[in-house]
C-alpha cells in the first residue's frame, strides 16, 4: 500500500516537471498544393485542391498545431503531391456501397532541416485518406519538435588551443 502510493506520488511530480519543460510555442502549419496551370483546374488539380482542405481540417484538429494561411508565418510546411486511387475487383452480390479499392494522399513535409514523405491510405474516401496522411504528419510533426537542441556547436572546453 505504501509503495503504491510513493509511486503515484512521484509520478504526479514527474509529470508535472515534464509539462513546464515543453514551453516552445506550438509549430505552426502551412497546408498547399502546386497551383492549377490553367484558369481552371483539371480534374487532377481539383483533387489536390480537395486534399488541401481535408488535410488542413484534419491538422486543424489536433492539438498543439497552429494552423496559418501563409508559408512566411509557417515552421512547417505541408505540400499535398498527389493523389491515386488503386481499382479492386468487382463487388459481390449487386451494387456497391462504398468505392472499391484505395486511395492515397502523398504529402511532403518540411520542418527547418528537415523533411520527409507522409502518405495516408483508406478504403474508398479521399477525406479518410487525408486523416490517415494528417495523422501519420502529426506523429512525425511531434517527433520533429522535440527533438532535443543540439549542443556543442563550439569547440569543446577545455582543448588545446
Amino acid at each position: 500500500m505504501r509503495t503504491s502510493f510513493i509511486i503515484a506520488a512521484a509520478l504526479a511530480l514527474s509529470t508535472g516537471v515534464f509539462a513546464d519543460q515543453s514551453s516552445s510555442p506550438a509549430p505552426r502549419v502551412f497546408v498547399f498544393t502546386a497551383d492549377p496551370k490553367d484558369k481552371t483546374p483539371t480534374e487532377e488539380e481539383q483533387g489536390r485542391l480537395d486534399s488541401v482542405k481535408d488535410v488542413r481540417e484534419a491538422l486543424g484538429r489536433k492539438a498543439g498545431l497552429q494552423m496559418v494561411t501563409s508559408a512566411g508565418d509557417a515552421t512547417v510546411v505541408v505540400e499535398v503531391i498527389e493523389r491515386e486511387r488503386t481499382q479492386a475487383g468487382g463487388g459481390f452480390g449487386g451494387a456497391s456501397v462504398t468505392p472499391l479499392g484505395d486511395v492515397l494522399i502523398r504529402l511532403h513535409l518540411k520542418f527547418g532541416a528537415h523533411e520527409t514523405d507522409v502518405k495516408g491510405v483508406a478504403s474508398g474516401y479521399w477525406n479518410r485518406a487525408a486523416k490517415d496522411a494528417a495523422e501519420r504528419a502529426f506523429k512525425w510533426i511531434v517527433r520533429i519538435d522535440n527533438m532535443p537542441a543540439k549542443r556543442g556547436a563550439g569547440p569543446p572546453s577545455g582543448a588545446a588551443h
